[in-house]
């Protein structure tokens, strides 16, 4: 580990990641990298790959000005996870990296981090974390101070887009859900809010009820989509699925076209769909449990009760000895019925979550935090 850089040097930031890329740690680096530049900052960007440069014209504008081909010898921030700790420092500068302050901000979605990966992390001067849920796991784990910074929500879209845009129909109440299978599905638990949106169906067969269901990654042949497909196939047609890949400003379009955003998760580290989904004033049904409740609570969300169960063996990368939340799906399926049912308080609770998000996720103010956190690691 080197020496802590002088507090002057923060012009001289790196931030290290994937810039482009159309995955939730390219999102993570991006939200940080504008709570920065709020902040008054501007670091430069290493795209440790180089892999999706190009394929999204608002990110290349946004973003593309400042890449960098090497690390900062002040101070380098890197967004990535572990497992990428070895891959990514061997495309890397050893001196450079040896010479500056590094700090490491990964992403984790269970109670307990891997022992394997606490080494990894021991190369890294600084560790921060999203949200107390993962700061709380990766403090236990490596016994060092983490500083928890949220991840910023700025949700401002370059071009609106309507229903129309996306197929979705025009007068349906309209139940949305995403995910990738990246991600792992056993967390993300797509299959609960299929169950949930059915049981609805049942209730109100007359009622326009359209579900959507954005999903990405994951072998078309697989078992596991095979069984998510046959699963939305006894819907008949009442399940809408965008598989395709989308720009930034088309997923936030879509957030936004939508009446109830519902995540029946058993664990996030942060909760990105939903944070997005509150702060573009779309009401949120969520399981009440781990990373998410940072930044919502029963004032500004429709919260699923929960019991907490073990992980089994293939749900999730180091499941022994780990557990995470089963979401009352039938209490779900009621409260989505609730959001139909009482629109002027739904729009009042989402307006309520959204101002929360625009206060506390606010670039400007995890900017500061941010800043903070560096002059003072």
């Amino acid at each position: 580990m080197s020496a802590p850089a002088p507090q002057g040097e923060l012009e001289d930031l790196v931030v290290v990641g994937h810039p482009f890329a159309p995955i939730g740690m390219g999102e993570h680096l991006r939200s940080t990298v504008r709570a920065l530049r709020a902040a008054g900052l501007k670091p430069g960007l290493l795209d440790v790959y180089g892999l999706d440069r190009g394929r999204d014209l608002d990110l290349e504008r946004v973003y593309g000005p400042d890449v960098t081909r090497r690390l900062s010898r002040s101070v380098n921030l890197f967004c990535i996870n572990a497992n990428e700790v070895d891959e990514v420092c061997a495309r890397l500068d050893e001196a450079d990296f040896a010479r500056a302050h590094n700090i490491i901000f990964p992403a984790w979605e269970l109670p307990d981090y891997p022992q394997p990966w606490v080494e990894k992390l021991a190369r890294f001067d600084g560790i921060w974390a999203p949200t107390g849920f993962v700061q709380d796991a990766i403090a236990r784990a490596t016994g060092r101070q983490v500083s928890r910074i949220p991840l910023a929500v700025d949700m401002k879209l370059s071009t609106f887009l309507g229903r129309r845009w996306f197929n979705i129909p025009e007068h349906a109440f309209v139940v949305m859900f995403a995910f990738d299978f990246s991600s792992y599905a056993a967390r993300k638990n797509p299959f609960a809010v299929l169950d949930a949106f059915e049981q609805l169906v049942s209730r109100r067969p007359q009622a326009p009820l359209h579900a959507l269901i954005k999903y990405k990654g994951g072998n078309p042949d697989s078992p596991e989509r095979k069984a998510l497909e046959a699963r939305i196939a006894r819907l008949n047609g009442r399940v809408q699925t965008i598989t395709q890949e989308m720009s930034d400003n088309e997923v936030k379009n879509l957030f936004r076209n939508v009446d109830v955003f519902v995540s029946l998760h058993r664990a996030e580290g942060f909760g990105r769909g939903l944070a997005e989904a509150m702060a573009l004033g779309t009401p949120v049904v969520a399981t009440g449990w781990s990373g998410n409740m940072d930044f919502m609570d029963a004032d500004t969300a429709l919260l699923v009760d929960h019991r907490l169960v073990p992980v089994q063996a293939g749900e999730y990368l180091f499941p022994e000895g780990q557990h995470w939340a089963e979401p009352d799906v039938d209490q779900a399926s009621r409260l989505i019925e609730q959001v139909m049912d009482r629109p002027a308080e739904s729009r009042a609770m989402a307006e309520r979550a959204r101002r929360r998000i625009r206060v506390e996720l606010n670039p400007k103010v995890v900017g500061l935090e941010a800043v903070e956190a560096l002059r003072t690691r």
